[in-house]
């Protein structure tokens, strides 16, 4: 029953995936690449997702008002569904992503920055995305532990993005994911082995949580802040 489930489930998301995606590029098209239109393609994407896989998500916290840097612990790739479909800002992935079929062909309507961790060069470009984002009034979705991490709460964070948002005066906003069953934890295994190991299960449960916007003197101190702010939530 679970991979009859599974495969179910898969089938759909792509059916809905490319239905936004087309939809949506044809929308960004007629209107000139509106970040607006991006949003609520974006958002509802990802709420349709959500929906599919029965994601039981346990908000709390308030949504930015403003624009912000959002920072958050990686654990699934039902991690982007969950931010989109709350705050469905600019995100920072991995290169490889654009390499996925439907996934790949969304980097532009989901705005996305691409980073290939292993070239400094590439690193670089990511940071200098990330200001000109952030200099257009935008907002910027990011995983500061540089990755999916298998921790009970966070990995050392990356300190580059604390520095673009410091020089820049945008504050950042901490959130944290938590899955209630713990093999939603993607690791080694292939995107396939880890869907039909966890979406065969008929209900899956998180809690997000998003906390309110920080400012410090310097980047160190801001990426402490952020750092006990999602330590703190636990507590």
């Amino acid at each position: 029953m679970k991979p009859i489930l599974a495969t179910i489930r898969l089938i759909l998301v792509v059916i809905v995936s490319l239905t936004f995606l087309i939809v949506g590029l044809i929308l960004l098209f007629i209107c000139l690449g509106s970040p607006a239109i991006s949003r609520f393609i974006t958002k509802n994407w990802a709420r349709f997702c959500l929906l599919i896989l029965n994601v039981k998500v346990n908000f709390s916290g308030q949504i930015p008002s403003q624009r912000v840097i959002l920072m958050a612990n990686h654990r699934s790739y039902v991690d982007i569904f969950l931010v989109f479909s709350r705050y469905p800002a600019s995100i920072v992935a991995k290169k490889e992503l654009g390499r996925w079929p439907i996934i790949g062909w969304s980097v532009r309507l989901a705005r996305m920055i691409l980073v290939d961790r292993s070239k400094k060069s590439s690193l670089i470009a990511t940071m200098r995305a990330i200001k000109a984002e952030i200099d257009k009034g935008g907002s910027v979705i990011l995983f500061p532990e540089g990755g999916i991490k298998d921790e009970p709460l966070t990995a050392p964070f990356k300190h580059g993005s604390f520095k673009i948002a410091q020089t820049t005066a945008t504050p950042v906003v901490p959130a944290a994911i938590f899955y209630h069953d713990h093999g939603m934890v993607w690791g080694d295994e292939s995107f396939l082995t880890n869907f039909y190991r966890q979406m065969g299960h008929w209900r899956t449960d998180v809690d997000f949580w998003i906390g309110e916007p920080i400012t410090a003197p310097t980047d160190a101190e801001l990426m402490t802040a952020v750092k006990d702010a999602k330590l703190g939530i636990r507590n």
